[in-house]
C-alpha cells in the first residue's frame, strides 16, 4: 500500500475509508475531492486523454489518485510503467477528471486502486457535484451544507473496498450496454475510454492451449526459484476470462489474478493463473485450484496455478502477464 507523511492527506484517507458505508461520509469525500488535485496516468505516444480500467462486466472506470506514490504502485499492478521504469503522470483537478469521465462515458471512478482505503464512484453519485449550482454550493466554508448535500445524500450508495472482495459493478438494470468487451491491452486509436465490440460472426480461435503431455496434476501450486515467467504465447479468450473471473468472485480472500506463462524448472512453460491470495484466509486453496482448472478445460485450456507469494513473483507477474480480475485494463 502507498503511504504518506502529509497529515491532511491521510485524514482525507480517513474520510475516504468511512465513505464505504455511504451517506454522508461519502457526499463528505466529494465534496471535498471535488476541491483538490489528482493524478492520472496519461496514454503513451502522444495519444490524448488518460488510462482506463475494465472490470469483470465489462464496465469501465477512470482511476484517481490523491498523490503520486498511489498512481506508481497502480502503474506498477498494471503494466503502465514505460520503457525506463517510470509512471506516466499528469496533475489534474478532480472536478476536471470526474468531467473527463462523464465525456468519455465512463461508469465510475476508482480511487487509489492500489490502496486499501481504494473507492468506487458512480457516475450517478457524482454527477449531481458537476452541475454550475454544485459548484457553487461545494466550495466555501459551507461547502456540503444546503442542495448540494441534499443531491448527493440521495445518489451516493455503500461501496465496498476493492481490497475486501471482487470490484463488481452494480450499475442500474438498462444502463449499460451488454457487458462484453474485448480483451485487447493496447490503447485505442481514438477515444481512450472505448473500444469497439468484438465481431460475433465467427467464433474466435485464439489458439490458447497446452501440450498434449501436460498433466495438470503434476504441477505443484506454490512459487519457488526454479519458476520462471514468460510472456503469453497466446492471447485467452474473453470466454476464458470470464470464466475464471465467476469462479473467483466467490473467493473474496482472492486479491487479484493475472494470466501468465509460466514454467517449473525444466518443463515447458504452460498457460497459468497467478493467484494473490490473503495470507490470512488460505483455507480453501485446492478448493480455487479444483475450480480454476475446471473452468479451464471447459473453454478447452489446461491450465497451471501458481500461488505469488514472492515479491519478485509478483512484479514478473504484472509485467509479463495480463491482470484481469478484478480489473482488467483496456
Amino acid at each position: 500500500m502507498a503511504r504518506t507523511d502529509d497529515p491532511q492527506l491521510a485524514a482525507f484517507h480517513r474520510l475516504i475509508t468511512d465513505a464505504h458505508h455511504g451517506g454522508q461520509a461519502k457526499v463528505d469525500v466529494l465534496v471535498a475531492l471535488s476541491q483538490r488535485l489528482v493524478h492520472l496516468v496519461p496514454w503513451p505516444q502522444g495519444i490524448e486523454g488518460f488510462r482506463t480500467l475494465v472490470n469483470s462486466e465489462g464496465v469501465a472506470a477512470l482511476p484517481i489518485f490523491t498523490h503520486r506514490d498511489a498512481l506508481e504502485e497502480a502503474a506498477r499492478r498494471y503494466g503502465w510503467l514505460d520503457a525506463h521504469g517510470n509512471a506516466p503522470a499528469q496533475e489534474l483537478g478532480a472536478r476536471a477528471a470526474l468531467n473527463y469521465a462523464v465525456r468519455e462515458n465512463l461508469s465510475y471512478v476508482v480511487i487509489d486502486i492500489a490502496d486499501d482505503h481504494a473507492l468506487e464512484i458512480a457516475r450517478e453519485e457524482f454527477e449531481p457535484l458537476l452541475s454550475p449550482a454544485a459548484r457553487r454550493d461545494s466550495s466555501g466554508p459551507f461547502a456540503g451544507a444546503g442542495k448540494i448535500s441534499s443531491s448527493l445524500i440521495r445518489a451516493v450508495r455503500p461501496t465496498p473496498p476493492p481490497s475486501a472482495g471482487p470490484m463488481r459493478a452494480t450499475p442500474a438494470p438498462g444502463s449499460l450496454a451488454a457487458p462484453r468487451v474485448p480483451a485487447e491491452i493496447r490503447p485505442p486509436t481514438s477515444t481512450p475510454g472505448l473500444e469497439p465490440a468484438p465481431s460475433m460472426d465467427e467464433p474466435e480461435d485464439d489458439g490458447f492451449s497446452v501440450s498434449k503431455d501436460f498433466d495438470p496434476s503434476a504441477q505443484s501450486f506454490g512459487g519457488g526459484t526454479s519458476v520462471s515467467l514468460q510472456e503469453l504465447t497466446s492471447m485467452p479468450s474473453d470466454a476464458l476470462f470470464d470464466s475464471l473471473t465467476v469462479v473467483l468472485r466467490n473467493y473474496p480472500e482472492v486479491e487479484w489474478a493475472a494470466m501468465v506463462q509460466a514454467s517449473r524448472g525444466p518443463s515447458a512453460s504452460v498457460p497459468t493463473v497467478a493467484l494473490r491470495v490473503d495470507t490470512g484466509f488460505r483455507q480453501r486453496i485446492n478448493d480455487i485450484v479444483g475450480e480454476v482448472r475446471r473452468a479451464g478445460d471447459a473453454e478447452g485450456a489446461q491450465l497451471d496455478v501458481l500461488l505469488l507469494d514472492d515479491a519478485e513473483l509478483m512484479r514478473n507477474a504484472r509485467a509479463t502477464g495480463v491482470v484481469f480480475y478484478p480489473w482488467r485494463k483496456k
